[in-house]
């Protein structure tokens, strides 16, 4: 389950190492098509998210109110203590993405489905429309905050209302409220755009990425994936097992925060003056690893807490 969940991501990150490394493309070219990535297809995302979220399902999900709080205390306790031992700002809001930001979207849905089918999907599905944006929205507002120092908190929301993820984030929920479905003529090409976006990002991360720079940064990626995969996940899991949710419930929240770090991470950081190269690490990496924990996860879940 988790080598399926998992290899296709390596696949993209190995195609794109390998593209380079035969002097198919050029790193030059696919920082450029990054930036294309971020700005024009992630978005899509965002609008595809919100315009299909039933914000009525709310009304009986607990478990949705319970992971955004429990990811806004993540964000608050890493803001607070990253800033401790990493002095470089365009470093911090990597670091802080990489321990929180997880890939919920290719992750959480497919685990789901294929242990619970359907009805585990469907309530998946829930939380990745709600989670992801605030995924999205507190990463615009963390790397904005540590680009080049501090700013006034004016121009930090005005920075944070013209990202492009935010526009998409908005215009889908202005699009959701309105009492008009969307033509299928245009949900075409938005879902097609949406596909792209995750194997595009990684296709770029496969060529960009240096094996100097993983050992040199060996110290945080071990750190934060560990953090990320391992520690979290045990307080989040715990917690919510006292909280009686149903297991399909308690798996959707183990999906969201056990899953490695969000392929999307790694565009922004480079298109917001973050280290890009450490994000695009912390992708690599706990993608790779995750293989192993997610397994372990499982593993633990069904013996210990008997919900899988």
């Amino acid at each position: 389950m988790a080598v399926n969940a998992v290899l296709p991501f390596l696949i993209y990150i190995l195609i794109g190492f390998i593209a380079r490394r035969a002097g198919v493309t050029k790193e030059s070219f696919l920082r450029e098509l990054n930036s294309v990535v971020f700005k024009v297809f992630f978005p899509f995302i965002m609008f595809g998210n919100l315009y299909a979220a039933d914000f009525g399902m709310l009304r009986n999900a607990g478990y949705v109110l319970f992971a955004v709080v429990a990811t806004l205390i993540v964000i608050a306790v890493s803001f607070a203590v990253v800033p401790l031992f990493e002095k470089n700002d365009s470093r911090k809001g990597v670091l802080i993405q990489a321990i929180y930001r997880s890939n919920s979207v290719l992750f959480a849905i497919p685990l789901t489905q294929r242990v619970f089918g359907d009805a585990g999907a469907a309530k998946a599905s829930i939380l990745v429309a709600f989670v992801v944006p605030l995924y999205n929205i507190t990463a615009v507002a963390v790397l904005e905050y540590f680009r080049g120092g501090k700013v006034s908190y004016r121009k930090l929301f005005v920075n944070i209302l013209k990202n492009p993820l935010i526009i998409g984030a908005i215009a889908g929920v202005i699009f959701n409220l309105l009492p008009v479905t969307m033509p299928g003529c245009f949900q075409v090409p938005i879902k097609e755009l949406s596909s792209l976006a995750t194997p595009m990002a990684l296709f770029v991360l496969g060529g960009t990425i240096h094996a100097s720079d993983i050992k040199k940064n060996a110290a945080p990626l071990a750190t934060c994936i560990l953090l990320k995969l391992v520690i979290i996940p045990i307080f989040i899991v715990s917690i919510a097992s006292m909280m009686r949710y149903d297991p399909i419930e308690m798996f959707v929240i183990f999906s969201v925060f056990a899953t490695p770090v969000a392929a999307s991470s790694f565009p922004m950081a480079q298109s917001m003056g973050g280290d890009a190269d450490l994000a695009g690490e912390f992708v690599a990496l706990s993608t790779g690893i995750s293989i192993f924990t997610i397994f372990a996860w499982i593993m633990v879940l069904r013996g210990i807490f008997h919900i899988v």
